[in-house]
């Protein structure tokens, strides 16, 4: 089996437990992925992610993804956080890991492109690195506040894809109540778009 193919069924294993055991232990994956395992050890804010390290928070967003999960969203979830490795640092006495989301995209595209992915699902997988803090950065809590460049951005046909990455990484860190309710928030944005363009023209 070549190495990419190797890696997606491990990412596609039915059992969630089993999924993350293999992460965990396969040598093989070990050396296909030494990016990953880089995040061994790398200390997280324990305020916003109780669950430990980042490899640890890296092992649960592979356990959580969904089962039959698109494959793109299983890449995504297991890269995106490897620019943590690099950008982690303790500034003003708090663990800080600012540029992460640039430059995993940037590593990923070394990884993507070295096991063979085909280039519309490495572009797309490299935008969901890319984007996975967005929420952050945008600080909305309400859908009337959303400007015009990011309704244009929640059309984007991957937005869905995102939220569910974000979700995941959520999850993976505790649960984090804050991020949850911007997913909730932005999947309400998502469903007002989507029934706005299949609602018939009105008179």
């Amino acid at each position: 089996m070549r190495d990419l193919d190797y890696i997606e069924a491990a990412l596609a294993h039915p059992d969630p437990a089993e999924r993350q055991e293999r992460f965990r232990s396969d040598e093989r994956l070990r050396r296909l992925l030494p990016e990953v395992y880089c995040l061994e050890e790398v200390p997280q804010p324990p305020d916003h992610h109780p669950e430990g390290d980042a490899f640890v928070h890296t092992l649960l967003a592979v356990r959580l993804l969904p089962a039959g999960a698109d494959r793109r969203l299983a890449w995504a979830a297991l890269l995106h956080d490897i620019g943590k490795a690099t950008t982690t640092r303790e500034i003003g006495g708090r663990v800080r890991a600012f540029g992460h989301d640039r430059e995993g995209e940037r590593m990923a595209v070394e990884i993507l492109d070295r096991l063979g992915i085909s280039r519309d699902a490495r572009d797309d997988i490299l935008w969901l690195i890319r984007h996975h803090m967005f929420a952050l950065s945008w600080r909305v809590d309400d859908l009337k506040h959303l400007s015009r460049r990011q309704w244009r951005f929640i059309r984007d046909g991957r937005f869905s894809l995102l939220l569910d990455l974000l979700e995941i990484d959520a999850r993976a860190a505790g649960g984090n109540p804050g991020k949850l309710s911007q997913v909730a928030l932005y999947r309400a944005a998502r469903r007002k778009i989507e029934t706005e363009e299949t609602s018939p023209p009105s008179n």
